[in-house]
């Protein structure tokens, strides 16, 4: 999946001692009213699950999306020649089942599978591939940079800037059916990165040209092969998803409805407690208790965070000017004061975990904080304390997390420079539109990486447009011979010049931080975390377990099989449904421990939906393996229940440490863990 222009709302958090669902602490306090909440399943609709985009997506054509919000609904709609791990980025089948490679490494020549669907029934075929590149590549389409990844397909730059007009000469061909060759201009060992992009996948030509553009991708008319169809799409308010029953891999989809809200990051946050969204980002200097740490995931991502300069646009016209302003910058300050100190400040573009990555503070590369050297440069461009600038404004795309960090940075001028900045906003669609236009004196991004390699972000990661036309010819000779390099270490020091040019001799760029992700997600929802968006949301699982409980009795097996219930007959007087839902609860203390197993026990009347309790005791049987024991001593285990204040035993549980099971026969619901005891040491304190 892929990842580019990053809008969503600055999403750090101080998670102090951070815990994961499988790994408890002892913690002193009261149960959060999170783990008190019932959320019941929607026993008579489908399987969904509820997310937030924050704010409305550009487009849903592939040939012109070049931003995460679009991207992120488009990975759901559209399969791609092939497909990018979520998690490891590695290059996966997906319309292509196999592949072979010329021994020149330029010519690959991919087969497709039979079996893969339009919602409207019709076949995808390889022509639909080579239509959907064409289409990309065709300057009357105005894919812009996007276009431009594709400069390693034979001919294919000459396409795009009309200096040919034949896209027979493009080397994409159908040799039939199943069968599509690319024939590259030249060897790129990222060759198959770019084949997974969005304006590679095969796209409806029949739609696109009955309904034009962008009508095409409105609900009433789009034609989609991925796992899910557009059937909503309330502009500025949501999209709704639903499966797409021609999917060729349907069977294995769970999920069978994504609601995407868009909403500002506080509302959600708000949303996420509320029990209305299923995951969310979480909001800078939220608060977490015991109970919503569980559910928070945190990773650093391959993504950068920077401001750039318009070098059309007087004072920044002037190098020198553009050096004072980033030495001005508090990067630190910044992290500490406004990111919770989460994310890692940045003096080069290309992040860490990427080939080519130059550590700028210990390898000498890039602008950092120096106020003395700042009003230095500043001086020495004819503006001695700020005397003589003309006014200055700083750009952003609306969101209050961009907001915070453009005060934080106009205060940091003010308190080096004297320089009074004023800030503005505008909306994603528009900011996105006005940007290449060079207008904009300071602006902020930011770029994800698309494969690991740092002519992702020093090349496919620049438009020069948005520098206002901004044009180094050593930095495009260092880009072109790093492309073609074979050797590593000289491709590593080809790509070191050129961020020093970026940074620091040009400082066309500021960059400010590499991100790191932070987000919350309920227990009973099993999801990957790509860098940014959702990735694959067909993989996701939701894991509450359900199951129709006539006055006979009868059992239910939770999602993962570990924990069966079994209900007599009589238990009921009528039809309900036995609800066993994954949680979060309050972390045991004292000498009590326990692996991460918690779950919310209910039943609710199939007819009314009204909550429904057993009238006589049934049976919990919850299975364990040695390796979840950790310290606890197997013959301690027992099933405890939270009765509003602490954890309780079930005087029912007995454990067989032969079958690895705990079994009770309780006669309430409730939300259910299993727990032993620890030995705990405590070591005198001696007064001296």
């Amino acid at each position: 999946m892929h990842r580019k222009l990053l809008i969503g709302s600055v999403v750090f958090v101080l998670v102090a001692g951070l815990v994961l669902a499988f790994g408890w602490i002892a913690v002193a306090g009261k149960m959060s009213d999170q783990a008190d909440k019932v959320l019941l399943p929607q026993t008579n609709g489908p399987i969904s699950v509820n997310l937030n985009l924050a704010t409305e997506p550009p487009t849903l054509d592939p040939s012109l999306s070049s931003d995460t919000t679009s991207n992120s609904v488009i990975d759901q709609l559209f399969i791609g020649l092939v497909n990018q791990d979520d998690e490891t980025a590695d290059i996966q089948p997906e319309l292509a089942t196999s592949w072979t490679i010329s021994p020149d490494n330029t010519v690959y020549t991919f087969t497709l599978r039979s079996d893969a669907y339009w919602s409207d029934g019709n076949p995808v075929t390889a022509a639909d591939v080579r239509y959907g590149i064409l289409r990309t590549l065709d300057p009357a389409t105005h894919s812009g940079h996007l276009s431009s990844f594709f400069d390693i397909i034979k001919n294919a730059e000459d396409y795009r800037i009309g200096i040919i007009t034949d896209p027979d000469l493009v080397g994409v061909a159908v040799v039939d059916t199943t069968t599509l060759r690319i024939t590259l201009e030249y060897p790129a060992s990222y060759a198959l990165t770019i084949f997974s992009f969005h304006g590679t996948r095969p796209m409806p030509q029949w739609t696109i040209e009955a309904h034009g553009v962008p009508t095409w991708t409105e609900a009433a008319n789009i034609v989609t092969s991925g796992p899910y169809r557009l059937s909503e799409w309330d502009h500025n308010d949501h999209i709704l998803l639903d499966k797409n029953s021609t999917y060729f891999d349907a069977g294995n989809v769970q999920i069978e409805q994504v609601k995407m809200w868009m909403v500002g990051e506080n509302t959600a946050w708000q949303m996420y407690l509320d029990d209305q969204l299923d995951t969310v980002s979480v909001p800078s200097g939220t608060s977490l208790d015991s109970i919503l740490r569980q559910g928070v995931h945190t990773a650093p991502t391959a993504c950068t965070y920077y401001y750039g300069f318009s070098k059309s646009q007087p004072p920044f016209n002037d190098p020198l000017v553009r050096k004072a302003f980033s030495a001005a910058t508090n990067r630190r300050g910044l992290i500490r004061d406004k990111l919770d100190g989460i994310p890692q400040p940045a003096l080069t573009y290309t992040p860490p975990g990427v080939f080519g990555h130059v550590d700028g503070y210990s390898e000498g590369v890039g602008i950092p904080y120096d106020p003395t050297v700042a009003q230095g440069w500043l001086a020495a461009a004819g503006y001695p304390n700020g005397a003589g600038l003309p006014p200055i404004t700083l750009w952003f795309n609306t969101s209050d997390g961009h907001k915070r960090i453009a005060e934080y940075v106009r205060d940091s001028w003010y308190n080096t420079l004297g320089v009074s900045a004023t800030i503005q906003s505008l909306p994603w669609n528009d900011y996105l539109s006005q940007l290449p236009d060079g207008l904009f004196q300071v602006w902020r991004l930011g770029w994800c990486m698309d494969y690991p390699d740092a002519y992702n972000f020093l090349n496919d990661g620049i438009n020069r447009n948005n520098y206002g036309g901004w044009n180094n010819t050593t930095y495009e000779g260092l880009l072109d011979s790093a492309v073609l390099e074979q050797d590593p270490e000289l491709r590593k020091s080809l790509y070191k010049q050129a961020e020093e040019i970026l940074v620091e001799t040009d400082a066309m760029m500021m960059p400010i931080y590499y991100y790191a992700s932070v987000v919350a997600t309920k227990p009973y929802l099993e999801r990957k975390y790509p860098i940014g968006g959702f990735g694959d949301i067909a993989t996701w699982r939701i894991t509450i377990a359900e199951e129709t409980i006539g006055t006979s009795g009868g059992s239910l097996t939770s999602y993962d099989g570990d924990t069966v219930i079994n209900i007599p007959a009589g238990t009921f007087d009528d039809d309900v449904i036995l609800i066993q839902t994954p949680s979060y609860g309050m972390l045991p203390g004292g000498d009590l421990a326990g692996f991460g197993l918690v779950f919310d026990l209910e039943a609710v009347y199939a007819d009314s939906g009204l909550p429904a309790s057993p009238s006589q005791p049934y049976e919990i049987s919850i299975s364990y393996s040695e390796d979840d024991l950790g310290i606890i001593p197997e013959e301690t285990l027992a099933l405890y229940y939270w009765d509003g204040d602490q954890w309780v035993k079930e005087p029912s549980s007995v454990v067989d440490t032969d079958l690895n099971i705990v079994t009770a026969t309780p006669d309430h619901f409730s939300n259910w863990s299993t727990l032993g005891e620890v030995e705990r040491t405590y070591l005198p304190l001696t007064i001296r």
